[in-house]
């Protein structure tokens, strides 16, 4: 509890308020254009931390880290293409709202249920990380299989009216990413003696930097934009913020 008071003392500087706000608001500017992930822009932005103080310097990166995660979720709604790979799942809901006109309730509930799940990630990692860390050193390759075996399920069963061409997409997801060199043993796999192929597909990268293209192409094509009232008119409705 002493160690929980003093990390809310040490965050209640102006200068850490700042970097959260400023952090905030560049990620979620950085996630909203697809194909920028919150990784490689983190990476990009690791030597103007050197700096600052090592504690602002800390959560300018978390807030870019968090914005962006909630910035994947505004193209999502908006254009049907997720800005990360999370905000998938976004366009099944956030992307039919729009079409009925409610673009802005479709934001504002993204924003809300983004708040709550990142206030209680927090505290459950804060309470719960001592356990986990015990139960992670007794984890081996059984257990990391079948953890990635109940990964698979729930991809088809998020795609359950579709779930036999889920399952094939997945199939072909995993043999994409087994190209290239496999760190476990330190072999090459389905490179096919192409030295291009060595270091491996950046599968997601790739798609989420081609989606907007095709997209944008098709509403042209189709000459299926989204009219502007259907984003501007409606009410903003933080639905899910009454649980707290």
């Amino acid at each position: 509890m002493d160690v929980i008071l003093l990390g809310l003392n040490e965050i209640a500087s102006m200068n850490v308020l700042m970097a959260i706000v400023f952090g905030a608001l560049l990620g979620v500017s950085i996630g909203s254009i697809p194909g920028l992930e919150p990784a490689g822009v983190m990476a990009i932005l690791l030597p103007l931390t050197f700096t600052l103080d090592p504690l602002p310097g800390v959560t300018l990166l978390l807030g870019v880290y968090g914005g962006a995660w909630y910035g994947g979720a505004i193209p999502a709604i908006l254009m049907n293409t997720p800005g990360t790979p999370v905000a998938v799942l976004t366009t099944y809901d956030g992307y039919p709202m729009t079409q009925k006109g409610e673009g802005k309730r479709a934001l504002s509930i993204a924003y809300s249920s983004s708040f709550i799940g990142g206030i209680v990630s927090v505290l459950s990692l804060v309470l719960l990380a001592p356990v986990l860390s015990q139960v992670a050193n007794h984890f081996g390759s059984a257990e990391f299989a079948m953890l990635a075996a109940l990964g698979m399920i729930f991809v088809v069963m998020a795609h359950y009216k579709q779930a036999f061409a889920a399952a094939m997409m997945l199939g072909l997801g995993i043999f994409l990413g087994s190209i290239g060199i496999d760190r476990s043993y330190n072999t090459l796999t389905y490179t096919f003696n192409q030295e291009w192929l060595m270091g491996g597909i950046p599968l997601v990268q790739q798609l989420l930097d081609c989606s907007p293209c095709l997209r944008l192409l098709s509403c042209y094509l189709k000459k299926a934009m989204i009219p502007k009232s259907h984003v501007t008119k409606g009410k903003v409705d933080f639905q899910g913020l009454s649980l707290l």
